[in-house]
């Protein structure tokens, strides 16, 4: 279980991952020893996994995402998307219920290379099928987990009813 002063020391490091044991300590009031002991408690239970720069992608080369839905024979789903997450550029590989039964979203340099990477995915005998949807625009995208336990300050867009009252003070 978390408490507040984890919570806070996370919502810290979701804002800035180099930020010092001083200063986040300094921020929220507390000594250093106590968030560096905090931290290392976190990464021992593995709720904090590592630490890696964001990188924008599209200067590196990789202009294009593509969400693939594959259909995989019975009893080969495991086999299948651990081959496919194996290529650097799966970013994500999800099983999934519906018509797929796995849905990998993937970065890619350019049309070609999304080509070759479906043709490769789909000379794997176990793959039946798959539909590619390329990304147009992305609207968000945040790799953050939010750690707060307020809820959103606004009800997201189309929801209805009255808005219950904002536990913020």
């Amino acid at each position: 279980m978390l408490d507040e002063l984890d919570r806070s020391i996370l919502e810290e490091l979701n804002v800035d991952a180099r930020r010092s044991h001083r200063e986040i300590a300094h921020r929220l009031k507390v000594s250093p020893t106590t968030v560096s002991a905090r931290v290392e408690r976190l990464e021992a239970q593995g709720v904090i996994r590592g630490y890696i720069p964001l990188l924008d992608d599209e200067q590196l080369g990789f202009d294009l995402w593509a969400l693939v839905g594959v259909r995989i024979s019975k009893g080969r789903l495991r086999e299948v998307e651990e081959r496919l997450a194996r290529d650097p550029r799966a970013y994500a590989i999800y099983d999934v219920t519906g018509e797929h039964d796995a849905l990998l979203i993937g970065r890619f340099r350019d049309r070609r290379d999304l080509d070759r990477f479906v043709k490769h995915a789909l000379q794997d005998p176990h793959v039946e099928r798959s539909n590619t949807q390329v990304v147009l625009n992305r609207v968000k995208e945040d790799r953050r987990v939010p750690v707060s336990r307020r809820p959103p300050d606004h009800e997201p867009a189309g929801s209805a009813g009255a808005s219950a009252p904002s536990l913020n003070r």
